[in-house]
């Protein structure tokens, strides 16, 4: 059973993580519209950058921002690990009763942020989770469009690896899991959520605009990961009949789910996924 948590109050405050990593050319422009945004919602309190395994110069962009008059709202954090980790990271600092997580990279607009808030300040939820629309090519559509409904039928969830979401700071510390550094993280945080009982205080209703990146290409294989992501969501299934999940050879879960560590392998490419 899900414990009660009442939902943020006038005023609310909103904390931004963003994960990070070879991020140097988006950052600039992304801070330069959370500047923006905190001018007209003075519920933005804070942007939190998380920075891992960056060779890119990510993080002294982001120093130098942050020294700049208008941006002492950004806070530039550091993690060892890869997204999840950074993820997990950001949130426990956060000082906001409402914490909202965004990618880096400049697909999402950050003047949605309000919008992706409002069903918790309002309505009563618990956890938010953009509904992407807009731009994708056709192959990532049609993973995306099978990804989402085997994820419904394994573990209840339809929207899992969107980049976009909002909750309740206490909710966020429940279900985001710890220790999982990797891409498999979205999946295995909202699949908590559903399994400590806050899946009906879990919207997926927002629709949130997927833009094209604004510079630089992910690196990671669109299907390698997709097929990671669908054997952690079988595993989860698999956990929640028999308490135990299915064993996941380490080589291929590096393979499938931590393409930074994919790019060392390969003699020296860097990931652009954060």
């Amino acid at each position: 059973m899900s414990k009660h948590y009442a939902s943020p109050t006038s005023p609310t405050r909103v904390s931004v993580v963003l994960p990070a990593m070879n991020e140097a050319e988006n950052v600039s422009g992304l801070c330069e519209k959370l500047r923006t945004l905190k001018n007209s919602y003075p519920q933005l309190r804070e942007a939190i950058f998380v920075v891992n395994n960056t060779t890119d110069g990510t993080d002294r962009v982001l120093e130098a921002l942050s020294r700049r008059p208008g941006y002492e709202f950004l806070r530039v954090a550091y993690s060892e690990g890869a997204r999840g980790t950074a993820i997990r990271k950001g949130v426990e600092m956060s000082r906001g009763n409402a914490v909202v997580v965004m990618d880096s990279d400049g697909q999402y607009d950050p003047g949605e942020i309000p919008k992706l808030v409002q069903p918790i300040v309002d309505e009563g939820y618990y956890v938010v989770v953009g509904r992407n629309h807009g731009w994708a090519s056709l192959w990532r559509r049609i993973i995306s469009e099978a990804f989402k409904k085997l994820t419904k039928i394994l573990l209840g969830v339809e929207y899992v690896q969107t980049g976009f979401k909002a909750g309740i700071r206490k909710v966020l510390l429940d279900t985001i899991p710890e220790g999982v550094p990797g891409l498999d993280i979205d999946v295995r945080w909202m699949n908590n959520v559903v399994r400590k009982g806050y899946g009906h205080r879990m919207s997926d209703s927002v629709e949130v605009k997927l833009h094209p990146r604004l510079h630089g290409k992910t690196t990671f294989n669109p299907l390698r990961l997709s097929l990671g992501l669908l054997y952690t969501a079988i595993s989860l299934a698999c956990e929640r009949k028999t308490g135990r999940e299915l064993p996941f050879p380490k080589v291929l879960k590096t393979l499938m789910l931590q393409p930074e560590k994919w790019a060392i392998i390969r003699g020296g490419g860097s990931s652009n996924q954060a």
